[in-house]
């Protein structure tokens, strides 16, 4: 058993030196962006914001382009455990959105730049309204936290070698699954209950 650990380690190294070319260089950006966001993550504030989406009345999250397909990913994922959660993509939406919003309310904003108006907008109105509001982006700027009850920072792709062979999902659903790990272990039986129910019932329609 003590020659397992460096058994294990001339494996990984073996693999490692069998890859090469484009392959390499892709997989190290992805390692890269791991250890950004071991180095970003914040564990008590995803535990909040957990807190947040249990005692929410109605989740919406938004974004634009490619963030916007993780905001339809997020609603999936988080309605099939018991989320009342809708996403929104389209910027008119977005802004007629924000004004309906209030104190039993989150709204989770996606935007990489930080740059996105009508994101901002939703984020700045919302809170106006009273409901909490978290902004998941790679942008650092204090003016956020006049207007975000959370800011999740996540990793840049914009210095990051090879980055641009990188999806720009790629941080934000590390972190929509860090937060969803979080929020499924509140109350885990009921959710798996749902989670499994919602299995059933795409089974069903198969018959």
């Amino acid at each position: 058993y003590e020659e397992l650990p460096q058994d294990l380690i001339d494996a990984f190294v073996a693999i490692e030196d069998s890859i090469t070319g484009n392959t390499r260089m892709v997989l190290n950006a992805y390692q890269e962006l791991l250890n950004k966001t071991y180095q970003l993550v914040n564990e008590e504030q995803i535990a909040r914001i957990a807190h947040y989406l249990s005692n929410a009345e109605q989740v919406l999250v938004c974004g634009r382009g490619s963030s916007g397909h993780t905001a339809a990913e997020m609603e999936m994922r988080f309605m099939r455990i018991g989320v009342n959660i809708d996403s929104e993509r389209d910027n008119d939406l977005i802004r007629m959105r924000a004004i309906f919003q209030n104190r039993q309310n989150l709204i989770f904003g996606i935007t990489i730049s930080g740059e996105s108006d009508d994101v901002v907008y939703l984020l700045r109105e919302s809170h106006r309204r009273g409901a909490k509001t978290v902004l998941i982006t790679a942008k650092t700027d204090d003016r956020f936290y006049e207007f975000c009850t959370e800011i999740v920072q996540v990793p840049s792709l914009q210095h990051l070698n090879q980055g641009h062979f990188i999806s720009p999902q790629f941080p934000i659903l590390l972190v929509l699954d860090i937060i969803y790990s979080c929020y499924a272990e509140l109350d885990k039986r009921t959710k798996d209950s749902l989670h499994n129910n919602t299995l059933k019932a795409l089974a069903e329609r198969k018959r």
